[in-house]
């Protein structure tokens, strides 16, 4: 495989927003969790990359389950490039490529579990998270609304599992901001699915956008995260022992769901102009919207970060 097949694989524009969004949090939330005990950043390292391979052993098998979907897509007017597709690799190629990452996440997982007992558990669960979307014999990607309830929770799991490789603990407080930024970054996702709606139903996959293309998926979901960080005021409170940097968190996260909602709503606009009429420009116009939304989900996350950074354990 070349550079651009490789660069292709690890889709910097998925992997940060997700994986190493939570990597970043969790190492926001050790440092607050140092009182409570020693830090391990080696074996924070270590899960920190057995999850970025088990999230591009993901994006793997989610070309191979995809790739005769692939053919039908307009990715030129996205520039998304497939090297499955494009000829760049074969099935072959990934496969083995998966193979190789498998084996290592099993090796690094069985070094952890010398350290910490309760890492195979947290990595079965990140397996299936993988292949229960991605590989060809299970695909929920193929089922409506999977991605409305699985990927807010791959943050929250690769979130609580390098915290407690790092401290031993599981932690409340990664729990809890990982799950606001993991639905704040999924409406870009649910905004995804709506995008891909023409493909997605020439191709067969029955996503919640082509089953209820009615339902506008991105408004909702946006919506639904705006409640559920406002909700979190009173965990927060309780978890951080300070109500004001709860207030902050929860207003940084529910502004962002809101610019996250408005984008969605203008995506939800373009798909059932779609739906109704000859639209040319719509996978081009929602993708660049949907960009937009992965750059708010990042700046979410850095200003989460950098506002507990500032005010310490127990400001």
């Amino acid at each position: 495989m070349d550079t651009q097949t490789l660069g292709r694989i690890l889709r910097i524009e998925g992997l940060i927003p997700f994986t190493g969004s939570a990597i970043l949090i969790g190492s926001v939330v050790t440092l607050w969790e140092a009182g409570s005990g020693a830090v391990s950043w080696g074996l924070f390292i270590i899960a920190a990359l057995a999850a970025l391979l088990i999230h591009i052993d993901a994006h793997l098998w989610n070309d191979i389950m995809d790739l005769e979907l692939d053919r039908r897509e307009k990715s030129r007017e996205t520039g998304r490039e497939r090297p499955l597709v494009n000829g760049w690799a074969t099935v072959r190629d990934y496969r083995r490529l998966s193979a190789v990452i498998t084996v290592m996440v099993v090796v690094l997982a069985a070094y952890l579990t010398v350290y910490r007992i309760w890492i195979p558990v947290l990595f079965v669960i990140g397996f299936l998270f993988d292949y229960g979307y991605n590989h060809p014999r299970i695909a929920l990607a193929y089922r409506p609304f999977t991605e409305w309830y699985i990927f807010p929770w791959l943050v929250v799991a690769v979130t609580v599992t390098v915290v407690y490789a790092a401290t031993g603990i599981f932690s409340p407080l990664a729990f809890i901001l990982s799950l606001l930024h993991g639905m704040t970054v999924t409406c870009f996702v649910v905004s995804m699915m709506r995008r891909d709606v023409n493909s997605d139903r020439l191709g067969g996959k029955c996503t919640s956008s082509v089953q209820f293309p009615g339902l506008p998926h991105s408004t909702l979901y946006g919506t639904i995260t705006m409640v559920v960080a406002v909700l979190m005021v009173y965990p927060l409170s309780l978890v951080l022992g300070n109500t004001y940097l709860a207030y902050i968190i929860v207003v940084v996260t529910a502004v962002t769901a809101g610019i996250n909602t408005v984008l969605g709503a203008r995506i939800d606009q373009l798909c059932t102009r779609a739906t109704y009429s000859v639209f040319p420009g719509f996978e081009a116009n929602a993708h660049t919207l949907m960009l937009q939304q992965v750059g708010a989900s990042i700046v979410h996350v850095v200003t989460l970060c950098l506002v507990l950074a500032f005010y310490g354990r127990g400001a």
